[in-house]
């Protein structure tokens, strides 16, 4: 689907968990029970979405521009002709009612309040894409204002050309010093495509293999029920695990760097290995960093080494990506780089670099996305997938990576759209980021930006990766 109609739900790939559903039944045959579908309109930007109402306690959401990814409701109520959702994870509601038989009409709230018509069945009607405006610092500039965003970047390139990086803005709400074309930027969950770039690695390497099982690594105090998920299951999100351990369980684990992090993440890996899965092996998608996080531990116990060490060894320097490294950029004490901001309304607050300070997720968590990095070394990442060159992998390690194991949109790291571009986005809540790969066009594209405003940042992130597109041959 061309990137230019995606309104960007709030971490929706970030974020993504299966919640227990809660409702009252009104009537086990209401006319609300089905599947429901229709397009949400922000500006020029639109979301196709999927609404199944299976009966009186269970529903969920499906975004068709995203991966097919699905958001079961934590809050089910039919009355009458009336429909409550409630969707914890994302902090959205969709609130409707029928005004025929096949027609529900309401309002999707996530912040703000839109209009959202769906009609009964499958079909939706294509929205025709805008014309792309090509990447320019005007352009870069006139997002980066209205959205109130202190700085953006977006970088683009075609096969055989050079390198389109434009920046804009300041490192710092709080200070005038303007953001560098050299600069690093947090990728957030992008990492989780490094992370299964790396095993594939180790694969070919003879140190692992896809099918290696949690259980003959993690053998003791763990739920039966994740003993047989392998790495195919953990990298497509298909292992059934929780998508994060408990927020109290989450402030035991360090945020400043570590000289190794592999008790930690072993600790982490256990705690997340304990919990009840969300559904069966293979069968059900939900998007969780566990999974990646119990992928980066058991490389961690199989090579002796830690994850850190392993992704420089085996990703990192194999590439020449230099300005690589883990947790949010720059030195402490200094606006050497951008810095992550908080979003409070109008306000951008600047998360400083500095012990104690929280201004990234916890260490452990690094395979699932703690990687940063400048603009042209992603150019250099996203253009090895691209190019898939065999002195990095063989043909059948790059078609594992970029092949949905179980089927559904989710491969190794990528979400895959239909026409084979590969797509993702990452944010660690004070930065936000989307990357795309087209082997077909020969163009691999970057944006990103140093906040995560709920709706601003996703839109603009979704115009620059348009503009970015249309840096074409």
């Amino acid at each position: 689907m061309s990137v230019s109609r995606r309104f960007h739900i709030k971490s929706l790939l970030a974020s993504i968990g299966l919640i227990s559903c809660s409702g009252v039944s009104k009537a086990a045959d209401s006319d609300l029970i089905g599947i429901w579908s229709g397009t949400l309109t922000v500006g020029a930007t639109s979301l196709r979405l999927r609404f199944v109402i299976t009966d009186a306690k269970t529903a969920k959401v499906i975004s068709l521009d995203q991966g097919n990814a699905e958001i079961p409701a934590s809050e089910v109520k039919l009355d009458g002709n009336k429909v409550v959702l409630g969707f914890k994870s994302i902090k959205a509601r969709f609130e409707g009612e029928l005004t025929d038989k096949d027609t529900l009409t309401g309002t999707f709230t996530q912040g703000a309040a839109i209009p959202l018509t769906l009609k009964r069945g499958e079909t939706i009607a294509e929205t025709p894409a805008a014309a792309a405006e090509p990447l320019t610092l005007a352009l870069l500039q006139t997002l980066r204002t209205g959205a109130g965003t202190p700085a953006l970047g977006a970088a683009a390139q075609v096969k055989g050309k050079a390198a389109v990086i434009i920046v804009n803005g300041a490192r710092s709400s709080e200070d005038e010093i303007a953001v560098q074309s050299t600069d690093q930027w947090h990728w957030g969950s992008i990492t989780k495509s490094m992370t299964a770039t790396l095993v594939a690695r180790l694969v070919e390497a003879g140190k692992v293999s896809w099918d290696t099982r949690v259980g003959s690594v993690f053998t003791k105090d763990i739920n039966p029920a994740y003993l047989d998920a392998t790495f195919r299951h953990l990298l497509s999100h298909r292992a059934g695990l929780q998508p994060n351990i408990d927020m109290f369980h989450l402030m035991g684990y360090s945020r400043d760097p570590l000289p190794d992090a592999r008790e930690e993440r072993k600790r982490y890996t256990l705690t997340a290995l304990k919990q009840k899965p969300v559904g069966a092996l293979a069968e059900t998608m939900v998007y969780s960093n566990n999974g990646y996080i119990v992928a980066g531990a058991m490389l961690e116990d199989i090579t002796g080494q830690s994850w850190e060490t392993l992704i420089k060894a085996y990703v990192f320097e194999p590439l020449g990506l230099t300005s690589a490294g883990f947790g949010a950029p720059g030195r402490a004490g200094m606006i050497d780089q951008p810095l992550g901001h908080a979003v409070l309304g109008k306000t951008r607050k600047p998360a400083p670099v500095g012990p104690r300070i929280a201004n990234d997720n916890p260490v452990a968590l690094g395979p699932a996305g703690r990687v940063h990095m400048s603009l042209t070394d992603m150019l250099t990442y996203l253009s090895v997938h691209r190019d898939q060159p065999e002195t990095f992998l063989k043909t059948a390690s790059w078609q594992t990576l970029h092949t949905p194991p179980f089927g559904g949109d989710y491969a190794m790291g990528w979400v895959v759209r239909k026409d084979g571009v590969l797509w993702h986005n990452g944010s660690n809540t004070v930065w936000y980021c989307e990357v795309m790969v087209d082997p077909k066009a020969g163009v691999v594209c970057a944006s990103a930006g140093n906040d995560a405003a709920p709706e601003t940042q996703k839109a603009v992130s979704t115009a620059l990766m348009s503009a970015c597109a249309a840096v074409l041959p």
